[in-house]
């Protein structure tokens, strides 16, 4: 696998422990490190015909220890940082109905796409739900389960995800009143 990785992606740091699976669904920029035992599903499998996929930009750094599920479809900007033990899935089971007795069966899935645009960082241990998308240079602090979309330039914390504050290069950090009524409206 690293051999047909590092063909593909010249510029690729892997560090040891890596595992992709289906990395025929990887798409990447220059400049990607997957660090100590990232795992990255591109595909899913026969329960979504395999029809994932992971598409990053250009300096990109999947953290160690973290897992990205693309079955319902991964994307991510340039200059995005993921830390370490993050979990991000673009599918998730649904509810099991009670009448269903047989552990057998296969679970009903939903696939949405996750979209993080450019220049966000996802802090370490935090969590990405399937149909979110992270605005450009948007933080999530460390441990965030993010169960909603994120505006752009936002700092969002806890669990479930809430947007605290805004920061952005011509505004600078904007009033928590204002950052509250427009996180709200989102």
């Amino acid at each position: 696998m690293d051999r047909q990785l590092r063909s593909r992606f010249p510029d690729i740091r892997l560090a040891e422990g890596v595992i992709v699976k289906a990395p025929h669904r990887l798409f990447a920029g220059k400049d990607l490190l997957l660090d100590v035992r990232a795992y990255l599903n591109c595909a899913g499998g026969e329960w979504n015909d395999n029809s994932g996929y992971i598409r990053l930009g250009d300096n990109v750094e999947i953290g160690p220890y973290s897992v990205l599920w693309g079955a319902g479809g991964i994307t991510m900007g340039n200059d995005v940082h993921i830390g370490a033990h993050v979990s991000i899935t673009a599918h998730e089971a649904k509810q099991i109905r009670p009448e269903n007795v047989d552990v057998f069966k296969p679970l009903d899935m939903e696939f949405a796409p996750v979209i993080i645009e450019d220049h966000v960082l996802v802090c370490s241990g935090s969590v990405i739900i399937p149909g979110v998308t992270i605005g450009h240079h948007a933080m999530i602090g460390g441990g965030a389960v993010v169960t909603r979309d994120i505006p752009p330039y936002a700092l969002a914390v806890g669990c479930p995800a809430r947007v605290i504050r805004f920061s952005n290069a011509e505004q600078g950090p904007q009033d928590l009143g204002a950052t509250r009524a427009l996180a709200n409206a989102t």
